[in-house]
């Protein structure tokens, strides 16, 4: 399966020996903590291209906001304008579904975990798409030169722009 930058190793490098060598559980939740760095990558690559803000004051904030499923979604839809696709939401929850029953102890099975697997991959390789069709970069991706060349914001407007899009930017004196 391709992710349109590469195989899947690309962005999942130690996937293969994952699967080869362990239990499906530990793949999953490999597969998800790389998710949810592209997800912080999506908002802050999003903020910084789009909206033009200095980059090391939005890469710390965003790293210090608690990103959860609904607040993902949010910020992408305050920092794209539009939220992500519906199907896009149905792909990524079917996994996130499968996560949680891992990650909580429930019961599951292999071919849950496959398929959970399977749909992040596809997820990554729609996902990547639609970012690059609204933004100009892939979150799933290399991100070198990314932003371009314009110039950014000043640290001090940057924090105002953050707290508008509702980002705690605390403004110091």
């Amino acid at each position: 399966m391709s992710i349109g930058w590469g195989p899947p190793q690309d962005y999942f490098p130690s996937f293969e020996e994952l699967v080869a060598n362990y239990p499906w559980d530990v793949s999953v939740s490999y597969i998800f903590s790389r998710v949810e760095a592209a997800k912080h990558v999506t908002i802050y690559c999003g903020i910084v291209k789009i909206h033009w803000a200095d980059s090391s004051l939005t890469r710390e904030l965003i790293d210090k906001d608690y990103m959860s499923r609904a607040r993902f979604r949010e910020l992408f839809k305050t920092v794209f304008g539009k939220p992500i696709k519906k199907d896009l939401l149905i792909m990524l929850s079917a996994a996130e579904d499968i996560r949680d029953k891992i990650a909580h102890g429930k019961n599951w099975r292999p071919e849950q975990a496959r398929n959970a697997l399977k749909n992040i991959f596809n997820f990554a390789e729609e996902f990547n798409e639609f970012v690059n069709t609204e933004a100009g970069f892939k979150p799933f991706g290399q991100l070198k030169g990314f932003k371009g060349r314009k110039e950014s914001l000043s640290k001090e407007t940057t924090r105002w722009v953050l707290l508008g899009m509702g980002i705690p930017a605390k403004v110091e004196k």
